[in-house]
Formats: structure tokens, C-alpha cells, sequence
């Protein structure tokens, strides 16, 4: 791909970005959501994060792998609990990252050769 392909399809995909962002605040700002429409814009935020941590925890060199010997899944279990029953975004992610972190050293000791 040459350099100004590559440059011309940037300005086309910011530009379309802009566009759509602008659509969805410019025309819709004075304006009251249709109701089905308020629906779906509220799952849009938990969309995204669990294509987001999909992605981090099961994707690998660009290919899904479900490995049980990777730490990552499991610590993702764990904070899934913590938030299942605390219902506290902080908890869960302290709970998450410590068992993140405890689960790479539990591993390192089991797994080192």
C-alpha cells in the first residue's frame, strides 16, 4: 500500500468516524430517543467491555485459544464472583488483579521446569 493510499484512507475513515459521532450527538442532542432506541444505546457500553475482555483473555497471535493453563480465564472467573456478589466495581477489580497476580506466581511454581 502506498503512502498516499494509506494517508487517503485515513482522512476517509476519520472523516466517516466524525461523522457518525457527529450524527449521534449533533442530531440527536435537542431531540428525545425514540424508546427502542434508548433501549439499545444502554447496552452499548457493556458490549463493548466484553468484546474487550474477550478478546484480552482469549485471543492469542490473533487466533482464539480456550487454554485452562493460561492464568488470565481464571482470574477473570474470580472477579466475575466478586462482582456477582459484591456488586462493587473497585472490589472487583482489586479482586481481580490480585488474583490475577497470585494465579501467574501459583503457576510459575507449578509450571517451572
Amino acid at each position: 500500500m502506498s503512502t498516499t493510499t494509506l494517508l487517503l484512507l485515513l482522512v476517509v475513515v476519520g472523516a466517516l468516524t466524525y461523522l457518525y459521532r457527529y450524527a449521534m450527538i449533533g442530531l440527536f442532542a435537542s431531540r428525545s430517543l425514540p424508546g427502542w432506541l434508548h433501549a439499545l444505546c444502554r447496552h452499548i457500553a457493556p458490549a463493548s467491555f466484553a468484546a474487550l475482555t474477550a478478546s484480552a483473555l482469549f485471543v492469542a497471535g490473533g487466533e482464539v485459544v480456550l487454554a485452562v493453563a493460561s492464568p488470565r480465564p481464571w482470574a477473570a472467573l474470580i472477579a466475575v464472583l466478586v462482582a456477582w456478589r459484591t456488586r462493587n466495581v473497585l472490589a472487583t477489580i482489586g479482586a481481580g488483579m490480585a488474583a490475577l497476580y497470585l494465579i501467574k506466581f501459583v503457576f510459575s511454581l507449578v509450571l517451572a521446569p
